[in-house]
């Protein structure tokens, strides 16, 4: 299964250093988090996982913004739509994929046209290894 995008999703071109190469989930299920998690650290890729997007907008006020961000689409707080808009305005490159368990029609409305890639729950992780790889996400 190929990770679905709601339309055409360009992948930032810059290079990726030091603190950019951390991926970053946003996830409040503990038991999901702390799975994906451990998933991409045993594949190479270091995280950085927060419970809530406003716990993650506080990590980037002191840290410079991954390349890529999971973020999780029902979170508590600030929605995962609302986290991306603003990772976004913080910086460009950043590369959102909104994780999701809600159903295509839902999400095509909450989504408004609105290009974005998006994978849907339970994660296939052949797909998400296969969507970080479209980049050289690692060290």
């Amino acid at each position: 299964m190929q990770p679905m995008v709601s339309q055409a999703v360009p992948i930032p071109a810059e290079p990726l250093t030091d603190q950019h190469s951390a991926v970053m989930i946003v996830e409040d299920e503990a038991s999901s988090r702390r799975a994906l998690s451990l998933l991409l650290s045993s594949c190479g890729y270091p995280t950085l996982a927060f419970a809530s997007a406003e716990e993650a907008l506080e990590a980037i006020g002191r840290e410079r913004t991954p390349r890529i961000a999971l973020i999780d689409l029902d979170l508590p707080g600030m929605n995962g739509l609302e986290l991306i808009q603003r990772l976004q305005q913080l910086d460009p490159f950043v590369f959102p994929v909104l994780i999701t368990a809600t159903s295509g029609e839902m999400l095509s409305a909450k989504l408004h046209n609105r290009p974005l890639a998006y994978l849907r729950k339970p994660l296939d992780f052949e797909s998400l290894l296969a969507l970080l790889s479209q980049r050289e996400w690692r060290h």
